[in-house]
């Protein structure tokens, strides 16, 4: 069956949700009654008074997300014609960096599509079947904007399984990506990007790589959830007096150590849970510590309230505290409540040096608060 012909859906009834403009809709809001609309088909969504709210891919394999809107105009095809104009708009909004997300999902209408730029090569992922349908197509015309050394299709990730498709790394010429060196703000690091065990480059924080750095200078530092090192990186370059980096992963701890070498720098690397380690510091261990958790953990509000107990009773008065959070279903109010919380609980006081958040080319939708999945609070801790 065609996945590009447009087809209609209906709401069951209005919620708050469809009435702002949210991209996703739940299946169970849908009215499926005789549809035989076939996964990873396009289709117009209908309100229950008749008026559109867009049109978007279904898939009722993925409850949550069952319907994603791409355009708000009706009866718009998710077809190459469609692809490709979105996929040169989303470029027309990039900036020139050497380094950075090309596509960003949703955010810019391409719903399962994310494509990221590491100097002179690209990788694709694409999480969707409406997607995956056109992926040679988009990397053709990605090769002929950019004519890179090299395309890498990172289809590694556990949501194709969701969606039926197979999981996959493997490079546009066939040839095998050997490990190369990337230099991203003064500072390289190595990518093994057809290494899915291999730390990658966490493109949304590279502003915040250099900004937590910039108030490192003379400090003692833990940066905690290290993953590849690149806090701890940029601290050095500042001028802190020692670094500490802490990862779960020996692989990750491995690939700081070589990261400080290749930067000709020294990082005290410990592999180790952060949380454990963290919560056996005195005060006065570290002056600056940056908080960095994987999603799953930033998703455990209380687990992340201790997290951010300990850090305050281990900092000095003075002491700086860059904490972060990538969890789509913690917005920032939830986030800054739970620090705050946190330094309640043991008689300290956070003032806010900055709040922050994503790159430009991580695109935050007003109707779409998941695309708004990177927040940080930069504190001065009393």
């Amino acid at each position: 069956m065609d996945i590009s012909k447009v087809n209609v859906l209906r709401l069951k009834a209005m919620t708050a949700g469809e009435a702002s403009g949210h991209p996703w809709v739940h299946l169970d809001a849908l009215d499926l009654t005789d549809t035989t609309l076939p996964d990873g088909a396009a289709a117009t969504l209908v309100a229950t008074d008749g008026h559109v709210l867009g049109s978007g891919v279904f898939d009722r394999r993925h409850a949550a997300v069952a319907w994603r809107r791409f355009s708000w105009a009706e009866g718009v095809a998710f077809d190459e014609t469609y692809v490709a104009d979105a996929l040169q708009e989303a470029l027309g909004r990039r900036g020139d960096e050497s380094c950075l997300r090309l596509i960003c999902s949703d955010a810019d209408y391409l719903p399962g599509l994310i494509v990221e730029k590491y100097a002179d090569v690209l990788t694709i992922t694409a999480e969707t079947v409406a997607v995956d349908a056109h992926l040679d197509m988009i990397a053709e015309l990605l090769k002929e904007h950019f004519s890179p050394l090299e395309i890498v299709f990172l289809n590694d990730c556990e949501r194709r399984a969701t969606y039926g498709l197979e999981r996959s790394v493997r490079t546009m010429s066939g040839n095998n990506l050997k490990g190369r060196w990337v230099e991203i703000d003064e500072v390289n690091y190595r990518l093994d990007l057809m290494q899915s065990q291999k730390p990658r480059f966490y493109l949304d924080q590279r502003e915040q790589h250099s900004l937590v750095g910039s108030l490192c200078e003379g400090r003692v530092v833990l940066d905690a959830f290290s993953h590849s090192g690149a806090f701890a990186l940029q601290a050095l370059r500042a001028g802190a007096e020692h670094v500490v980096a802490t990862d779960l992963s020996e692989i990750c701890v491995k690939a700081i150590g070589a990261n400080a070498q290749r930067n000709e720098c020294f990082i005290e690397t410990i592999d180790c849970d952060a949380a454990v380690f963290l919560a056996e510091r005195t005060v006065g261990d570290f002056d600056c510590i940056i908080l960095d958790p994987p999603s799953e953990m930033a998703a455990d509000l209380e687990a992340l309230k201790q997290l951010h107990v300990s850090a305050f009773r281990c900092l000095p008065d003075g002491g700086v505290l860059a904490t972060y959070c990538r969890s789509e279903s913690i917005g920032l109010e939830a986030f800054e409540c739970m620090v705050s919380v946190a330094a309640a609980e043991v008689g300290r006081e956070g003032r806010i040096f900055a709040r922050t958040g994503q790159p430009f080319d991580f695109p935050t939708l007003l109707n779409f608060p998941e695309s708004n999945l990177l927040k940080g609070l930069i504190l001065q801790v009393d």
